[in-house]
Parts: structure tokens; sequence; C-alpha cells
């Protein structure tokens, strides 16, 4: 399954790089030609024309706190953050109209914030991208800094994530199409944008050309089966060893859905012919005496079967499981759609346990990837996904990425979302008190799924970082339970 660990590794770039982030804000959409906007941590030059007092120079300059104000004597707190240069130059020369007469007010930005945006997915080359000072990137322009689309991309829709705010759907078709600045949404520090890949499903099975294929828009099961080149047609008898009354779809998650061929093909039930999502897998049932094996195993496939077969047996046909097998989860899958699920791990593993599982013709058996998985990013030297061990606490995640590294990291806030829904909410853990031996047992748990971060700056409060971690955990249930 190629296309599950493509998303995976889409997925994986885009939690590493949103920890880089260092503003818990971002502005909305703007056209192309909109002005700069200033941000927290951009440093301004003041200066009131025949007034030293009133002027902060490049040698005492202003800079813009985390909050997004800064002082300024007569104006007292401005709100900088999200304003222009021309409007602050305005309130200040406003505030200043009661003791100046006609204050002649100029101010410029000597010195921008760190300024990154990131561009993933289907690109040549996904990555983080810094911001001309003081200069527009459209999302246009953002694409050609990753060198334009894959030829797996799509060219109709992406996803633009920005700090604090909803994921906002983005009509490609629009900006790639000419000069028109139309949607060409004006990107900001801090905003991350995903170009979606194709609607790229696998036909597997009972067909003449079983692989991955991108089907078009609200593309259904009848065309990816013929996309496939149809069913198997025997060359001698010109009868064909395909089950067309039943198939499977397989979606991301391992799933199944039991797909009425016979209904689609006849025209009789055309609401079964459903739409594919990306990452489907349709699988087309030999009539008799083969079994299908996927998933992770060395050579998935059909394979013949006479008689009713040991499931070990079939493993064995199929090359093995892989390392990354999730042998408590193995999905068997009959010809009616009805599946169990065996756990076999304590017998392939450990060469014990009860007796081997029989498996019958015309059964399907799916071996899914390990999902005991959690995620670590930050001040680590490795951030990424890692898979996690019963009883492995914070300290043995991070010590898988790589441990901490201490001249970048606050050890005394660590952020721990526990991913037991979307809208779980991060916890801060003391990281020094359990770096110390001093932490509650309740400190070390870590769960399937979880997201550790451990922040790089001091100078933002956790609340801060709880919103940058959110729109992280975001992206992890964008992309699913890969």
């Amino acid at each position: 399954m190629s296309h599950l660990r493509a998303n995976c590794i889409i997925f994986i770039s885009a939690l590493v790089l949103l920890w880089v982030v260092g503003t818990s804000h971002s502005i909305g959409a703007q056209t192309a030609t909109a002005p700069y906007r200033l941000q927290a941590g951009d440093v301004l030059q003041i200066t009131v024309a025949g007034y030293t007092d009133l002027t902060f120079d490049s040698r005492n300059p202003i800079e813009i706190r985390p909050d997004g104000k800064f002082s300024y004597p007569y104006a007292g707190e401005v709100v900088a953050e999200g304003k222009t240069v021309s409007e602050i130059t305005a309130i200040l020369t406003e505030a200043l109209r009661n003791q100046l007469r006609n204050p002649d007010v100029t101010v410029n930005v000597i010195r921008y914030r760190t300024r990154q945006i990131y561009v993933l997915g289907e690109v040549q080359k996904p990555g983080a991208y810094s911001l001309p000072n003081g200069e527009s990137v459209g999302i246009r322009e953002a694409i050609a800094l990753a060198e334009g689309l894959t030829d797996n991309a799509s060219r109709e829709t992406a996803t633009l994530f920005c700090i604090g705010q909803a994921p906002q759907p983005v009509d490609l078709s629009k900006i790639l199409v000419g000069d028109s600045d139309s949607g060409n949404i004006v990107l900001q520090p801090g905003d991350t944008l995903v170009i979606e890949r194709r609607n790229l499903v696998s036909v597997v099975g009972e067909v003449e050309n079983p692989g991955s294929y991108q089907l078009p828009d609200r593309g259904k099961i009848s065309d990816a089966l013929a996309m496939a080149g149809g069913f198997i047609q025997d060359k001698q008898t010109g009868g064909t060893t395909a089950n067309k009354t039943q198939a499977l779809l397989i979606k991301p998650d391992q799933t199944t859905v039991p797909v009425d061929l016979a209904g689609i093909l006849s025209g009789q039930r055309p609401e079964a012919d459903i739409i594919m999502g990306t990452g489907d897998t349709l699988l087309i049932l030999e009539a008799r005496n083969q079994v299908a094996v996927l998933g992770e195993v060395g050579q998935a496939g059909s394979y013949y079967l006479s008689k009713r077969e040991k499931l070990s047996a079939l493993l064995a046909m199929a090359g093995g499981v892989t390392q990354a097998a999730d042998l408590q989860h193995i999905h068997i899958i009959s010809p009616n759609g009805e599946q169990y699920t065996v756990n076999y791990e304590p017998l392939l593993r450990e060469g014990v346990g009860g007796p081997d599982v029989l498996c019958a013709p015309g059964d399907t058996v799916i071996v899914p990837a390990n999902r005991n998985r959690a995620a670590v990013f930050g001040a680590v030297a490795s951030p990424g996904v890692y898979t996690i061990e019963t009883g492995d606490t914070i300290l043995d995640l991070i010590s898988k990425a790589g441990g901490i590294v201490p001249d970048k990291s606050a050890p005394e806030h660590t952020l721990v979302m526990h991913k037991t829904s979307p809208d779980a909410q991060p916890a801060p853990v003391n990281l020094q008190r359990i770096m110390e031996g001093r932490a509650d047992p309740e400190e070390l748990m870590i769960q399937n799924d979880d997201i550790i971060f451990v922040p790089e700056s001091k100078q933002l409060h956790w609340q801060d970082w709880a919103s940058i971690i959110t729109s992280a955990a975001n992206l992890w249930w964008l992309f699913g339970k890969f």
C-alpha cells in the first residue's frame, strides 16, 4: 500500500515543520496586492521631525512584543499586530496632535521577525520558505518557491492552515490558470499550504491490470474497474476467474465495505456505484480457490487454495510479515463481507498460542501496519512519528527522537496532546521535574496517538504554544489514521 506510506510521509513532514512556527495568530486571507501587516517580533524605527525625545532610531528601536503591542509616549499601548505601517503612522500622528502642532511622524520596519511559510504535500521540494522582507507572497508564488507541483498533485484543491483558524480549502483551478489574482491568497508567516494528491486509488485482485490509478473527481467504482482493464480473462476459455457478484472496498484505515458488483454492472443498483476516495483499494475477489493476502507482507497478492489452509501457511506463501506488521489485529474477511480479527502475535513471535486459524478459499487476509505510534516535535534532535511499546514513557519517546536540544529547549514546559478525540486540549507537563525523577506517575504516561511538544522559546506563554500544537493536531486528523 504505497499510497498509505506516501500519506504518512506528507503528514510527518507537516507535523515536523509546524513546531518552528513562533506566532499564535495569522491574519486572514488578503489579495496579492495587500501591504505587509506587522507581526510580533518586528522592529520599528519611529521618527518625529524636530523631536529627538520622541524619536526611536536604529540605536534605540521599538520591538513589537509577543502580545502584538508596543508602548509609545502620549499614545500608551499601541496595538500593532495586524496593522500596516501607514495605519501605525496615522495612530501615532493622531495621538501627538494634542501635544504638537502638525506632528511629522515617520514609521519604518528596520528588522522583520523570522518569517517563514510552509509548502507541503505534492510539490517538487516541500519545506519551509522565507518570505522576502515586506513583500507579499501569494499561493501561486509559494508553489513556485517549492519548484512547482508533482505529477500526482491535484490541480483543483489544496488546504491552507493558519494558526488558530480552521483549515481553509483553496481553489487551485483559478490560481494556476493565467495571471489573475482571483483566489491568490497572500500567505502570512507561519501559514502552511498543503497541496493534496489527486484521487489516487488502487485496484487489486482479479483484474487485467492491477495497480494504482488516478480517478477523475467523483470517480466511482465502475470507473476504477474500467481503468484496471476489467475482469481478468482466461485466454483459453474466454471466461473469467473473478467473482462478478461481490467485491470489497478497503478504506485507508483498513475498514471494508462490501460492493454489490452485480447490481452495479446490471444497472439495477446505481446507488451501489459509490464514489472512491484517495487511498481506497478496490479488491476484486476470485470466484473460487484463491485467498488474497494484503498489507504488511513480503509479496501481497492472490494465492491458490484447494482446501482450507492455516493462516501461518498463507503468510509464508506471501513472503512472511514485515517488521511494521501489527500481528495483534490481522483481519480475515469472508466472501460475503463478514470479518473477524485475529491476535496472532503469540504464535508468530514466540511459537506458542492456540490452534492455527484456518482460512477458506475466497477469504481475504489483511495484515495492517502497526499503529502503536506517537509524535514528538519541537526542540528535539529528530522530530517525527515513532513506534511505541507498552510501558513507554514521555522520556522513552523523547529518547527515540534523539533527546532534547539543551541550548534551545525550555524543559520546564512540555505540552502533551492526548489524542483521544479531535478536540482534545494539550496539557502542560514539567519536563524538568520528570528528568529529575520527581514526576508523578500520571505525568510519565503516554498513549497511542499522543503528540509530545518540547517548546523552544520561553517568550511565549504555554497557552500560546497550545494553540500551535492544536493546529498540528488538526493535520494528524486531516490525514487520518495511517
